[in-house]
């Protein structure tokens, strides 16, 4: 997983540094009743989000080209979902990000127009506080599977709703991105987060509490639905939807140390089914 934050110098290009994030880590045994408890009107689950101001998706389509990346005032994360990001940096060199990479570009008067991608790219891009990630933001420890290992491969798109009889089912979500070649519009978020689970991580049968949008960073996260019993591995550059917010829900296990970026989508503002 790559985790960046790039200052635009006028004229030159990118420099880059490490862009530290506030990740909890969860590990073991995780109790369940936490989320049952809070899906049904009780004590809400004690998290910290980062307030945002809504995101975008763009499908850059499958032939390499150049995109507007930075045409958003203010401090723009952004997350690849698949393909590759070539970034021109202000030593000469290239900086080139794939599946799960997250960058953060700093608020600049000059940012280059277009950018380079390839590889038929899928971004997700958040808006962020001029002020974001924060003081309490820490490095990030280094991952295990990360962007390498989705080099090629078709980021896996799902979502996970619950139907009538109280069961989670899985659902392609192809309606993430619009059509290739262009933005979508800013759709509202309330909250951004960040998770790490260590490899012995389990949470047995539980709904979700919110709408959460997860972007895998890296590793191998590994959710079971309770109605047809699919278990689906979502790795770097993978997206789900979880959105099973009432029944008996899913169940959640760690295949390979996992990092996520969590979008919190209220109601009224979820793709439609």
């Amino acid at each position: 997983m790559a985790a960046l934050r790039l200052t635009h110098e006028a004229g030159r290009g990118f420099v880059v540094a490490d862009l530290p994030l506030r990740m909890p880590q969860a590990s073991g045994v995780v109790d369940p009743e936490p989320f049952r408890v809070a899906a049904v009107g009780g004590p809400p689950l004690r998290e910290s989000m980062a307030a945002v101001g809504g995101l975008r998706t763009l499908d850059a389509g499958a032939e390499a080209g150049t995109v507007a990346l930075f045409d958003l005032p203010g401090p723009l994360l952004t997350f690849v979902v698949s393909g590759e990001v070539v970034l021109a940096l202000a030593d000469g060199t290239e900086l080139r990000l794939g599946a799960g990479a997250l960058f953060l570009a700093d608020a600049a008067a000059d940012r280059p127009p277009a950018t380079r991608v390839g590889g038929h790219c899928r971004l997700v891009q958040i808006r962020v506080d001029a002020d974001w990630p924060g003081p309490r933001a820490r490095p990030v420890p280094a991952a295990g599977e990360t962007s390498a290992s989705a080099a090629g491969r078709e980021p896996l798109l799902r979502r996970m709703t619950t139907a009538p009889d109280g069961l989670s089912y899985y659902h392609d979500f192809a309606d993430l991105f619009g059509a290739p070649g262009g933005w979508s519009a800013v759709r509202p978020a309330l909250g951004l987060k960040f998770i790490a689970m260590a490899a012995d991580t389990f949470v047995d049968w539980h709904p979700e509490v919110t709408n959460n949008l997860v972007l895998v960073m890296s590793g191998g996260l590994e959710l079971e639905v309770s109605g047809s019993g699919e278990v689906q591995v979502f790795r770097a550059g993978d997206v789900c939807l979880a959105e099973d917010r009432i029944g008996i829900g899913h169940i959640d296990r760690v295949e390979s140390a996992v990092q996520v970026a969590v979008l919190v989508i209220a109601d009224e503002h979820c793709w439609p089914r």
